[in-house]
């Protein structure tokens, strides 16, 4: 039986269950009956190796014996199988990377499925089959640390300081209101705002209208907004060390582009903050 997206693990239920000990069968009938009757030199039934006289190949190999493994035998197969799971269990880790917590409920129930492997009782007769399992839990443990490193991405949006998610909540709504009356300060979907300051993933980022003398992008006056957001206890401070992180990944420029030398915009940061009065107005109005 092959496996399928929906059972990536089906090939290697039904060989364990029902084929495995059929091709060991196979092996040795195969070495000691038709190709080696009578001409065994050993046979090792705990390693499954069996070991002949080189009759016809001396002169190639320079070796006196050939030595025939089970598992060598069935490398081939396994192969093949194993490289067909596991771009199973890639394509099905994509479907669902967008949703955290069912890539990680998937990445789980695989582990769970791979650990009745490890404690099968093929592994005690066959233990080179441990080299294809922990081939597949590489493998997801690779996606778990995207996935992890993803969160902590996303961990880059602000959060907003409130006693309760539904105060955060409407503190939130009020400060894109505030941001969006004309003039507007910022540009984006209020879906994406509502994420960029409750710790949730951006899709497109918050533009930043307001421009300097040379009509490009206030850096310094975003700074000095998030700033004093923290100063007046609305974000907390420990996010100051890693502050130029965070304003990349939730801001924008006001054409939309990915702002760009934050660290030397923050290191020449002046008092003389392009509509500073407006900022102060809207973060006093919170």
């Amino acid at each position: 039986m092959k496996s399928t997206a929906e059972y990536p693990f089906l090939f290697l239920d039904n060989y364990f269950e029902n084929q495995i000990q059929k091709d060991l069968k196979e092996f040795y009938t195969n070495i000691t009956e038709e190709l080696y009757f009578n001409n065994i030199e050993e046979i090792d039934k705990v390693r499954h190796i069996i070991k002949v006289p080189n009759l016809h190949h001396k002169e190639e190999t320079q070796a006196n014996y050939i030595t025939f493994s089970f598992e060598g035998t069935i490398k081939t197969k396994l192969r093949t199988e194993i490289n067909i799971t596991k771009r199973f269990i890639e394509s099905e880790f994509q479907k669902r990377f967008a949703d955290k917590k069912e890539t990680t409920g998937y990445a789980d129930f695989l582990r769970i499925k791979l650990k009745q492997y490890y404690t099968d009782r093929n592994i005690e007769e066959f233990p080179f089959l441990t080299k294809y399992f922990d081939e597949i839990t590489s493998l997801i443990d690779q996606y778990s640390k995207q996935v992890i490193a993803a969160q902590n991405e996303y961990n880059l949006s602000f959060n907003l300081l409130a006693d309760t998610t539904e105060e955060q909540l409407t503190k939130v709504e009020k400060l894109h209101l505030l941001l969006t009356e004309i003039p507007a300060v910022i540009k984006c979907n209020k879906t994406d705002f509502i994420n960029a300051f409750t710790g949730k993933e951006i899709k497109e980022g918050i533009y930043w209208l307001i421009t300097g003398k040379n009509k490009f992008t206030s850096k310094i006056s975003l700074f000095y907004f998030i700033e004093e957001l923290i100063k007046k206890r609305y974000l907390k401070s420990n996010i100051i060390t890693d502050l130029s992180r965070y304003i990349k990944y939730v801001f924008r420029d006001n054409l939309g582009n990915e702002l760009k030398n934050l660290k030397q915009s923050k290191s020449t940061y002046s008092k003389n903050v392009t509509q500073k009065e407006r900022i102060d107005t809207i973060i006093s109005s919170l």
